[in-house]
């Protein structure tokens, strides 16, 4: 992803954010151009919008040249897309504890 989209820059967290959250930089633009709703707070500020049918909420900045500094973006109610890396740390604690419940269900059912 790009640093600049059209009037929006965006910082490295955000760009983080975006890419481990699924979010387009035009999904955001749109949200930041035309939002159902606005918060001010502590020279931020929150733009919500729904784009296909997700909640986006983009927290920016306004500088210089009617741009705005996209400090952090994220879809409500989405989490973020582990990385490969722990998905396969984690595999075998999922499968050992899939096992015990299937072996805990099997032991009940004959009680």
């Amino acid at each position: 992803m790009d640093r600049t989209y059209k009037n929006l820059v965006f910082t490295k967290h955000a760009l983080e954010r975006t890419s481990g959250r699924v979010l387009t930089q035009d999904a955001i633009y749109q949200t930041v151009t035309a939002p159902d709703k606005t918060f001010l707070s502590h020279g931020n500020t929150k733009f919500i919008r729904t784009v296909n049918n997700r909640l986006i909420h983009v927290v920016a900045t306004p500088i210089e040249n009617h741009q705005w500094l996209v400090v952090s973006a994220w879809v409500r109610g989405e989490e973020d897309r582990e990385s490969l890396v722990w998905q396969l740390l984690s595999l075998p604690f999922k499968l050992t504890w899939r096992g015990l419940l299937v072996i805990w269900k099997y032991f009940k059912k004959r009680i």
